[in-house]
């Protein structure tokens, strides 16, 4: 999602992406992985921004589910997340499953 910004949320769009439009996620046994966190950020993380973003992804992704996800973050109601509409076109073209599925 190009209109997302910054950090947060853009982890969670192409899991929800993966999930449902025909994607996958291979597990090799013989693979390492990992994360190495630094003591501090080199960068200011805006909570705000990361709201719009993950609201964002539950706007298109979510669909039914989508209360559960304002019950979880009561304060992304009041949010404006932006036109999501380019998204939604999206997925209905890449003809992507119910999240139920």
């Amino acid at each position: 999602d190009t209109n997302m910004t910054e950090w947060g949320g853009e982890h969670i769009e192409m899991s929800l992406r993966t999930w449902r439009c025909g994607g996958y996620i291979e597990v090799v046994p013989c693979s390492r992985m990992g994360h190495v966190f630094r003591a501090r950020n080199p960068y200011v993380v805006h909570i705000e921004n990361v709201l719009i973003n993950t609201k964002r992804a539950a706007l298109v992704w979510l669909d039914e589910h989508l209360e559960e996800y304002y019950r979880a973050v009561p304060r992304a109601r009041l949010i404006d997340a932006g036109d999501v509409s380019e998204r939604l076109r999206l997925k209905e073209s890449l003809n992507c499953k119910s999240i139920d599925w």
